[in-house]
């Protein structure tokens, strides 16, 4: 599978949801659903772990589709926001001091332009 990163940088390839969806795996969704509910305290059903990718339209999962860091990368029309003009804005700095890995991935797509 080719890596798919999210606007924000993180690796929807790698992400669990993403995978389940991809290969249409009910046990996993499960499985996944019961993970994140308590990382999250949040009740997260396994019919709601759908995702086909942050930039991609169709299913998101939970909080994705009221992201501030999607909205504005979709409304400028950039593949993620290392393609962005503003990068790094305020609102995608908040969001990578929780996600290192995210901010590598940016990081490294950004040498590569």
């Amino acid at each position: 599978m080719n890596k798919i990163i999210a606007f924000c940088g993180l690796e929807c390839s790698a992400c669990p949801g993403y995978i389940a969806t991809k290969n249409d795996d009910d046990e996993a969704r499960a499985k996944i659903a019961v993970e994140w509910s308590k990382a999250y305290n949040a009740d997260i059903k396994p019919e709601y772990v759908n995702c086909d990718g942050c930039t991609m339209e169709g299913r998101h999962i939970g909080y994705c589709d009221e992201c501030g860091v999607r909205k504005c990368a979709s409304a400028r029309d950039v593949e993620n926001c290392a393609h962005c003009e503003n990068y790094p804005c305020e609102v995608l700095e908040a969001f990578l001091k929780m996600a290192p890995r995210a901010k590598a991935n940016l990081e490294e797509i950004r040498k590569n332009l």
